[in-house]
């Protein structure tokens, strides 16, 4: 039996060889006592060994995506052709619908949204906050060989994955009434 949702074998990115200056190790958190490493890229240029390193981790990374996408669901962003998204549990179906939309892609980025609360600037008269929930936003990235190394491409759509919706509520008046 597992400990812990992300298991350790997959939950540390592999340490390569050689410094990566173009590459960052980020961890990602699932929960307060889960996370995950991974390598991001801090520049769209890449060299040789570092796009090496994020193609070899494109599995690893997957596998902790598909058991995210598994036990919250993910929803496409940006993919006009899916109106409205529908919630995705099952990560071959997200495989399917990218090569569906004819894209290729060599690595993945993950980043981390916190909890959030927001004003909304649409109206002055009666302001509104919004909460936003928790989420996780995985990038696909097309890496192309250029004659430096590799330049590094983010696809125009990525995946959402979200513990809830975000709630907006307007207030009633001049202030919030507390009892």
């Amino acid at each position: 039996m597992m400990n812990s949702f992300i298991p350790n074998e997959i939950a540390v990115a592999p340490n390569p060889l050689a410094l990566t200056p173009n590459l960052k190790l980020t961890t990602i958190p699932i929960d307060a006592y889960t996370c995950f490493e991974l390598w991001i890229p801090a520049n769209i240029l890449l060299l040789p060994e570092e796009a090496m390193l994020l193609k070899g981790d494109r599995s690893r990374l997957e596998e902790i995506c598909a058991r995210l996408t598994w036990l919250v669901g993910a929803r496409f962003v940006g993919n006009e052709s899916q109106t409205p998204p529908v919630l995705i549990y099952d990560w071959r179906e997200v495989q399917s619908q990218i090569r569906t939309l004819s894209e290729d892609f060599n690595a993945i980025g993950v980043t981390y949204l916190p909890q959030a609360i927001s004003p909304d600037a649409e109206d002055d008269i009666s302001p509104s906050w919004t909460l936003r929930p928790p989420s996780w936003n995985i990038s696909l990235l097309s890496l192309k060989p250029v004659s430096s190394g590799f330049g590094l491409e983010i696809l125009p759509f990525s995946l959402s994955i979200s513990l809830g919706e975000s709630v907006t509520r307007r207030e009633k008046g001049a202030a919030i009434l507390i009892d």
